[in-house]
């Protein structure tokens, strides 16, 4: 169970919406943690309440569960902002092999995990993302073992694979208020 609280900025338990001015940094804030286990993806979504449509950025760990980053909104009136947050199935395999590493185990049953897990992803994935995860599974099928796990643990490889797996035990928080003025 993924646990999200403490998003700020929020006024009035997100009851009233905090005021924000155009094209200035915000710095949205959250405590997200997972009872279970496996590392956390998290991202703030932010749109303008007269559109389906939104933005999202990647939220960056600051230790002790707190998640942090920064949006910019350029187009002043009301909008909303939320949290979402999912196991990273990936990520969790990229701390498996690091691990391994270090206490000096074969990696190679983890190097296999990695490569079911990038067809299992190809599965679900839509067509403009399948391409590079087939260029991404024969590169490293052709490599060896220690420059596999170069190129699986490369953090390009990792965001890649966070973007398209699928998001396990996903989590929303509500949506909060923000009115952007001039």
């Amino acid at each position: 169970m993924i646990v999200i609280e403490g998003t700020m900025p929020v006024i009035g338990q997100g009851h009233k919406p905090v005021k924000v001015v155009a094209g200035q940094l915000l710095n949205i804030s959250s405590r997200v943690f997972c009872l279970t286990s496996g590392p956390l993806a998290v991202i703030v979504r932010w749109r303008h309440v007269d559109s389906s449509d939104g933005e999202s950025l990647y939220m960056h760990t600051l230790g002790d569960r707190v998640w942090n980053g920064q949006i910019r909104i350029e187009k002043p009136g009301l909008h909303v902002f939320c949290i979402d947050a999912w196991i990273d199935r990936y990520a969790g395999l990229c701390l498996a092999l690091e691990r391994a590493m270090h206490r000096g185990d074969s990696p190679e049953g983890l190097i296999e995990d990695a490569l079911s897990q990038i067809l299992q992803t190809l599965e679900f994935c839509d067509i403009e993302r399948q391409q590079p995860l087939i260029q991404l599974y024969e590169q490293l099928a052709g490599l060896a073992g220690h420059e596999q796990i170069a190129l699986l643990m490369d953090e390009s490889t990792q965001v890649q694979m966070r973007d398209v797996q699928q998001r396990t035990c996903l989590v929303l928080s509500p949506e909060y208020p923000l009115y952007v003025t001039n």
